[in-house]
């Protein structure tokens, strides 16, 4: 079993170290280096299976410079050129960047396994990349502290490790391969390109050796489909092509395993490599890609049954809930922030609402250490970024660099849902949530969370706060003092005096009942330009903001950016 997993100049990671052991579950955003672990593993394993094979008969010169491994013969990853294993593609040292490290030293790649063996013995073994150039590396194997080995722990020698890569799908026609291509279609991507060689594998092996291994794999794909696989059937002489079919349950008739859908093929895929490659250590790289969501349960449930039955460890990259909803918090390391074993069930639950509900944005803002705001819809926070610029407020530092979530009328409770997301990244995170008036009967304790700031408009809504007389007239008026401008001016003054109360046309800035309550986007702004012959759309009612002189602002607009900006820029350097 592997317990620890430790890199240096692998790809993404320039040093780091991750804590497996039993199962483990890898989660998290696309390119937080979840495949790049999974693939850290099968490089070491390739390495060492190359020096477990040439060692023995290699010259004392060879075990000096290492065991050379080509581009072609390089089966763990697949690469365009060898220099795409190092983290940014650095092979050598640069001037200056290690002490005691000359410019132009070859930066070696060290992946560290750490395990413990089936007596209880812990061993580690480090293999060690040296590029030689576009097509090929050498490499070495090492202990932790990276002395030069010549033997290999018994428990590393052991240890079967099998590597199956995202699902890409099957072709219509496979024949039968040798064991060594298929590795390199593994290396390349293409799992489902052996299928039907993995099931003749298992069938094969089940005849010669009464392994049984057929018939459960059969009776599992029945249980979740309700199809009967028969006999795969190959003859090289008469035909070099492999047959493998089945059947459904109403019918006898036999169709070929590329009639079925996607998903089918994902789970015999799966199950193939665990019947026809017996492992100590299984890497999944998202397992429940082409699954429905009840499937991918069924089969996480599968695959850990035939896990516990065979004696495998199993590490899997993915981005189901479901499978993280099924998997003890324990067993799951999370790659929000800097990856790291999750502890208690709320780190779980933070990491599911993330999967779920987080974009690439929110992730890059949440890992430099931004805080959030949250408003019901982006309309609102043009507005009040415009207000706060008409006042040179200090809010507008974070308005010119912004992180805001609109919740568009949903439930408010989706505002809460993603900030608890950010905080599988975050724990320290920050938020306001800002609601407009006609929410004020919802309690703080609904909608709020650790670290959540609520705030409610005692107007209806923000846009309560641009009916300012004057400030209206000045923007249907526009800067050009024409004919056309002042029988805008005048149609706006026409609506005013009809439908504003006294009190309002008067003092704008106190709180009248209908200033206060009167739904200001959908009724009286509308309603106020068109006689004024002036079209705008809700989202544009920021440019109304925008032309207010500072006098107009609204007392309560300055209170609540005095509120939020001591949060909101704190993020800022």
């Amino acid at each position: 079993m592997i317990t620890k997993v430790k890199l240096e100049f692998f790809k993404r990671f320039p040093n780091a170290t991750f804590e497996v052991g039993d199962d483990v579950v890898l989660a998290g955003p696309n390119n937080s280096g979840k495949t790049t672990l999974l693939q850290a593993v099968a490089v070491w394993n390739l390495a060492m299976q190359r020096w477990l094979a040439e060692h023995a008969e290699s010259s004392k010169a060879k075990q000096r410079t290492g065991i050379p491994i080509s581009r072609n013969d390089f089966t763990a990853v697949p690469l365009r050129e060898m220099n795409l294993l190092w983290f940014d593609r650095d092979t050598a040292y640069s001037e200056g960047e290690k002490e005691g490290i000359k410019a132009g030293q070859p930066k070696l790649v060290a992946i560290t396994l750490y395990g413990r063996d089936s007596e209880g013995k812990e061993w580690s073994l480090t293999v060690t990349l040296r590029y030689a150039n576009k097509e090929q590396i050498y490499v070495k194997l090492a202990d932790d502290q990276g002395k030069p080995l010549t033997e290999i722990p018994a428990g590393a020698k052991d240890i079967k490790i099998v590597h199956v890569p995202p699902f890409s799908g099957i072709g219509a026609e496979e024949t039968g391969l040798q064991l060594g291509y298929q590795n390199r279609l593994v290396g390349q991507g293409k799992p489902g390109d052996i299928l039907r060689n993995l099931m003749l594998e298992v069938y094969r092996a089940d005849k010669e050796k009464n392994t049984g291994l057929w018939k459960m794999l059969v009776n599992d794909v029945e249980g979740l489909f309700g199809y009967r696989l028969k006999e795969p059937q190959y003859s090289e002489s008469t035909d070099p092509f492999i047959r493998v079919e089945y059947t459904h349950d109403h019918s006898r008739t036999a169709f070929d395993v590329a009639s079925a859908g996607s998903g089918f093929h994902q789970v015999l895929t799966l199950l193939g490599f665990f019947y026809a490659r017996p492992a100590s250590v299984l890497l999944l790289d998202e397992p429940d890609a082409h699954l429905h969501v009840i499937l991918q349960r069924q089969v996480y449930d599968l695959l850990r049954s035939v896990a516990r039955r065979r004696g495998c460890q199993l590490l899997v990259s993915t981005h189901s809930e479901i499978i993280l909803e099924d998997t003890d918090a324990e067993q799951i390391l999370s790659f929000y922030g800097e990856p790291h074993r999750l502890a208690i069930d709320t780190q779980k639950d933070q990491v599911r609402e993330a999967l779920k509900r987080l974009s690439s944005l929110d992730i890059l803002a949440a890992e430099n250490r931004r805080n959030i705001l949250y408003v019901e819809d982006e309309s609102d926070f043009k507005i009040l970024a415009a207000l706060a610029r008409v006042c040179a407020h200090e809010f507008c530092k974070f308005a010119d660099q912004p992180f805001f979530n609109a919740i568009h009328g949903r439930n408010v409770s989706e505002a809460r849902a993603h900030f608890f997301g950010l905080k599988a990244i975050n724990p320290n995170v920050k938020g306001v949530l800002l609601l407009d008036g006609d929410n004020r009967n919802l309690p703080d304790r609904e909608v709020g969370a650790d670290g959540l700031l609520v705030l409610r408009w005692k107007r209806y809504e923000i846009e309560n706060y641009l009916l300012h007389p004057e400030a209206l007239l000045r923007f249907v008026e526009g800067p050009d003092l024409d004919l056309l401008s002042r029988a805008r001016r005048k149609g706006g003054e026409d609506y005013l005096k009809a439908n504003f109360p006294p009190l309002a046309l008067a003092q704008p800035l106190d709180e009248s009942d209908y200033l206060v309550e009167i739904p200001a986007s959908k009724s009286v702004l509308p309603a106020f330009l068109k006689p004024a012959q002036t079209h705008l759309s809700k989202k544009d009612y920021y440019q109304i903001a925008a032309q207010m002189k500072p006098g107009e602002v609204h007392p309560e607009v300055i209170a609540k950016l005095n509120q939020m900006a001591p949060i909101l820029n704190e993020g800022f350097q």
